[in-house]
């Protein structure tokens, strides 16, 4: 279930915990949401995950006029671990700056359930999929961060490992640095990090800079051999590796997404539908 909704100040819901996950997006407004006596403050511009059965009553209270979007959804498959890293989910938020990618991911979800046909289910699998991959790629930092992520794997610092990947992928990252940072042999480092983050180190590695790399063609009229610079890539590597990611070449991205953002910026009032 996916919808976009509107609650005025003083709007009260209580309920038992559910079996479904809920990831919501906040617009506009503030809330308080109460798990087991712990207060837990919903604010715009963040992407907020609840995990089912964390609390036998769970009561929000709207204290500004809510517009969010919200969606639940369950997890079938052990290929999720990384969720489960998440002690205090309702805490545990991102803050948004893509506001159009993620409206975008609802209203997929919106839009599938509003035409029903024999692809919905497709449809609604493939965004809730794309939603939980944007929620990863964006949190895994900020996680990395939390004194529970230290303790994975025998108390490996992962932290350290996460950081050093982030601020110098500029760089060419070894596995032996990365092993001389978490103070392990390669071997185990590897093993220990798939285990983990459910990828290979390169294999992260290689997804960060590609991130990077289409966040400076959104945003940036940097070259493109320029922005392979800046994210550690050779010149040639980086448009092979994107069109193999995207099916478009970083010139294409940069000319599709100048297009199509500001078009959705445009359209999304239109779209936005109460439920």
């Amino acid at each position: 279930m996916a919808a976009y909704s509107e609650k005025d100040v003083g709007w009260n819901a209580g309920q038992e915990s559910s079996e479904f996950y809920r990831f919501m997006y906040v617009l506009e407004g503030n809330a308080v949401v109460t798990l087991d006596g712990q207060v837990h403050h919903i604010e715009p511009n963040r992407l907020y995950l609840i995990r089912p059965k964390t609390a036998v009553l769970y009561e929000a209270t709207v204290h500004q006029k809510l517009k969010a979007y919200w969606c639940n959804f369950s997890v079938e498959t052990g290929n999720f671990k990384f969720i489960k890293m998440l002690k205090q989910p309702v805490s545990f938020s991102i803050p948004i700056e893509e506001t159009h990618q993620v409206i975008a991911m609802y209203q997929q979800m919106i839009e599938a359930k509003a035409n029903e046909c024999i692809t919905t289910n497709l449809k609604l699998k493939a965004a809730i999929l794309q939603l939980f991959c944007f929620y990863m790629d964006r949190s895994v930092i900020m996680l990395s961060r939390d004194p529970y992520f230290e303790t994975l794997e025998g108390g490996e610092k992962w932290t350290d490992v996460i950081d050093y990947i982030e601020n110098n992928l500029h760089h060419n990252i070894q596995i032996e640095d990365l092993a001389k940072v978490a103070y392990l042999h390669p071997n185990y480092l590897i093993t220990s990090f798939k285990t983990v983050m459910g990828c290979s180190p390169i294999q992260y590695v290689t997804e960060r800079r590609l991130e990077r790399a289409k966040k400076l063609l959104r945003e940036t009229n940097l070259p493109i051999s320029e922005i392979a610079g800046k994210v550690g890539m050779l010149s040639h590597y980086l448009p092979r590796l994107l069109k193999r990611q995207t099916g478009v070449t970083p010139k294409d991205y940069r000319r599709i997404m100048k297009i199509y953002i500001p078009k959705m910026q445009e359209g999304m009032a239109d779209k936005e539908v109460k439920y």
